[in-house]
């Protein structure tokens, strides 16, 4: 392994059309007894951090153990909700040849780096046949933490455990769509590459220090020639 590509998956591989909102909806409203008052913004987020930020505004008292009850609901209705994924979802131009190119490379591990939980990443990347390229055995997910730095350095560390690599951390690449996966990159010393598919620009995923930013995934070119830099 000389090359460590961690993905986001929400708005840079595919776009969910909203499933994993309502998904997470229902898992609380089955924990708690009730929707939450209200939802911060998802994009960029952990599921983790979505809900423990929901419970306080629902002034509901916050434990690891209600924490890891609520991953278990969220698994639960995350499976179920294959159908309405399908339906409403759909891969982003360019995720699958992208994905497929940089298999082609020798060396390259592809993972994730995703605010869901891990049977989320499963159902979505193999919902629309993205999941053969990617080893969510190494990737970092909403459930490990929820700060999303750290599932960085989880990925960068569980990748040199298991493919017995010591990589320096300019060769691993993350790339999302939001100056929240950029950042995250950078206090890991990793290289950032932004794309401009979901609801922040160019210009801010500029601004918050990728060092290269695409409009999407359309021109594999470009993606391999930033990723591989």
């Amino acid at each position: 392994m000389h090359r460590l590509i961690l993905w986001d998956i929400d708005r840079t591989l595919i776009d969910g059309g909203r499933v994993g909102r309502d998904v997470f909806v229902a898992a609380y409203a089955a924990l708690v007894g009730e929707q939450p008052p209200r939802l911060p913004e998802f994009g960029g987020r952990t599921d983790h951090w979505i809900f423990t930020t929901a419970l306080e505004w629902h002034g509901r008292e916050v434990s690891p153990e209600l924490v890891k009850e609520f991953f278990v609901h969220l698994a639960e209705h995350t499976l179920a909700s294959r159908p309405q994924l399908v339906a409403r979802g759909a891969a982003l131009s360019g995720a699958a040849q992208a994905l497929a190119a940089l298999a082609g490379h020798q060396g390259v591990v592809q993972s994730v780096v995703t605010g869901n939980i891990r049977e989320a990443a499963h159902l979505k990347l193999s919902a629309f046949g993205l999941l053969d390229p990617i080893d969510l055995e190494v990737g970092g997910y909403g459930c490990d933490d929820g700060i999303r730095s750290v599932l960085v350095r989880l990925a960068h560390e569980r990748a040199q455990a298991k493919y017995a690599a010591t990589l320096p951390a300019r060769q691993v690449v993350v790339i999302g769509d939001t100056p929240h996966d950029i950042e995250a990159a950078r206090a890991n010393g990793a290289l950032a590459i932004g794309v401009a598919t979901g609801s922040c620009s160019a210009e801010e995923l500029a601004d918050a220090g990728a060092d290269a930013v695409l409009p999407s995934l359309a021109d594999t070119a470009a993606v391999l020639r930033a990723a591989l830099a």
